[in-house]
């Protein structure tokens, strides 16, 4: 298991907001950390703290679908998730980016997102998050797998996307041939979701993806969680300790029953 790894971009400002930059392109230094570092200049110009992860530098390994994240309330296989997961929750906003491969996200970070999802699903991990996608390619449209980060990680605030080829130049790194306006726009971007973090907008202003998934865990996740006690004795840890159940409730001599 490889030792936890973050890069501070700034020495932070007491009280000042905390975001996490998640890289999951295999290159620490590639065309996706290019346009990373303009968003997170822009965070730094709106008095962030922003802190770098880079995906390559960890171990993460396969889902195994057991459901045990569902019973103990953390993945059951040893390797570097827990530290990963651990910088991303205790952050109040997220800058997650890939490069597209066939049309998706990085393998690394598909399979971060594979070990997350579930627990994620019915704990709500990331929902007080602000967060923004930034993605990369060659000629692969890049918006869509920008917006899916995005709103995976948390209440979306923007995306931004560049391509690296045309026909004209072939490849060119990002760094030595891009839009002109490309880092001024990323730069706003980081500072919107500098302010957003800091002024927690997200929290007055839901989409509608979070208003579908607020009605899906009334409707199906909470009656479901409630009456299988101990097939989701994890989740319901999780909601204790953050006020969504009563903390006397015992979830094995008294059966839960859902609204």
């Amino acid at each position: 298991m490889r030792a936890h790894r973050f890069e501070r971009a700034l020495d932070p400002e007491a009280g000042a907001v905390r975001l996490v930059a998640l890289n999951g392109s295999p290159h620490r230094d590639g065309n996706t950390a290019t346009l990373l570092r303009w968003v997170v200049e822009g965070c730094l110009e709106a008095g962030a703290r922003v802190d770098w992860v880079h995906l390559a530098d960890h171990e993460i390994r396969y889902c195994r679908g057991c459901f045990a994240c569902l019973r103990a309330g953390v993945c059951a296989i040893p390797d570097d998730l827990g530290t990963v997961r651990d910088a991303l929750v205790s952050a109040e906003g997220l800058i997650v980016g890939s490069p597209v491969y066939g049309g998706q996200p990085t393998a690394q970070m598909k399979t971060l997102l594979d070990r997350l999802t579930l627990l994620a699903l019915y704990t709500r991990t990331f929902e007080r998050h602000c967060s923004v996608g930034v993605v990369t390619s060659g000629v692969a449209p890049t918006g869509g797998v920008a917006r899916g980060l995005a709103s995976f990680f948390g209440r979306r605030v923007g995306a931004i996307g560049a391509k690296t080829t045309t026909v004209a130049s072939g490849y060119r790194p990002l760094a030595q041939a891009h839009d002109p306006r490309l880092p001024a726009r990323a730069r706003a971007l980081g500072r919107r979701l500098a302010r957003d973090s800091r002024s927690q907008r997200r929290v007055l202003f839901p989409s509608p993806r979070e208003l579908w998934f607020q009605l899906l865990e009334a409707c199906v996740i909470r009656p479901l969680v409630l009456r299988h006690p101990d097939d989701f004795a994890g989740v319901i840890d999780i909601w204790r300790r953050e006020g969504r159940i009563p903390t006397q409730a015992n979830r094995r001599r008294r059966p839960l029953r859902g609204p």
